[in-house]
């Protein structure tokens, strides 16, 4: 299973949906890129660098009530574990029971795990499950302009988050080559 749980716990300190490196013990800053925002830190002794953005705009189907407003999409470059490209979304929202998350980017969607076992933070995650396709969204992610995420609340509300991909190859590429790919 991916490492995303620790993601959010681990990774940043949230303000105002923006990621600070300093919000991990040790981070270090890689840069802003665009809209993303890039560094690294050690995991036991093990370099673990990630990038990250949040939404520049959000369309729901009805108000939503309570939303936590540090929403993120997170790429993640885990070299230890040989995890590269591992993509992650913190939507502010638990999903509906079994519902998946679409990415539409580049005339593409793909389907995104959501929830998980339990409660607490994994409730409000959506997670690649097939490598080769998160590859792939990857690639398409550092090809285009936005890209869009649609899910749909535990209360039944769809909520579209858009992402401006301004900067994520540049913001890839330092991760990449921070983490020694």
């Amino acid at each position: 299973m991916r490492r995303f749980f620790a993601v959010l716990s681990i990774l940043v300190s949230l303000s105002s949906g923006a990621v600070i490196a300093a919000g991990h013990p040790g981070a270090k800053p890689l840069g802003k890129f665009g809209n993303w925002e890039a560094a690294y830190f050690t995991d036991r002794g093990n370099k673990v660098c990630y990038m990250a953005v949040a939404p520049t705009s959000t369309v729901s189907t009805k108000p939503v009530k309570g939303r936590d407003p540090n929403v993120l999409m997170f790429i993640t470059h885990w070299p230890a574990d040989n995890q590269k490209d591992a993509v992650t979304i913190s939507t502010g929202y638990s999903y509906k029971p079994g519902s998946k998350a679409i990415v539409s980017v580049g005339g593409k969607d793909y389907a995104m795990s959501t929830g998980g076992p339990g409660t607490g933070a994994e409730a409000d995650m959506a997670w690649m499950d097939d490598d080769a396709a998160e590859t792939n969204l990857v690639a398409a992610m550092r090809a285009a302009d936005d890209l869009t995420v649609k899910g749909t609340s535990k209360r039944g509300t769809v909520i579209t988050d858009t992402y401006n991909l301004t900067g994520s190859a540049e913001a890839y590429s330092a991760i990449t080559k921070a983490c020694g790919l």
